[in-house]
């Protein structure tokens, strides 16, 4: 190679300011991978969270509706009285049916 002959390297604008611009970059790479993924972590948590207590909230809604049908259906299929001091009976709601056909007969009127 002569002198007249000089090799031209290209410089990253402003790493001639700092010598440590490359592990600088490196790390705030880094730092922003690490914070959002804390960042989704949290909102995943926080999601799940809700998710539990609204599972929670259901399952003691269905278990007051498992007692209120079974309530209901206790009262649709066995005798109970209605008013004792007037000897009133609630009749299943099948054999009243078939006890008020037999009375009046199939007339085909609703």
């Amino acid at each position: 190679m002569s002198q007249a002959e000089t090799t031209t390297v290209e410089i990253a604008p402003g790493s001639d300011d700092d010598p440590s611009v490359a592990p600088t970059w490196y790390g705030a790479v880094i730092f922003l991978i690490l914070f959002l993924f804390t960042v989704y972590l949290l909102v995943f948590l926080s999601d799940r969270e809700k998710e539990l207590v609204f599972d929670d909230s259901i399952r003691r809604e269905n278990r007051s509706l498992h007692e209120v049908r079974k309530l209901q259906n206790s009262q649709l299929d066995s005798y109970t009285w209605t008013d004792r001091e007037n000897n009133r009976v609630s009749v299943p709601l099948k054999q009243g049916r078939q006890e008020v056909l037999r009375r009046f007969g199939n007339t085909g009127e609703r």
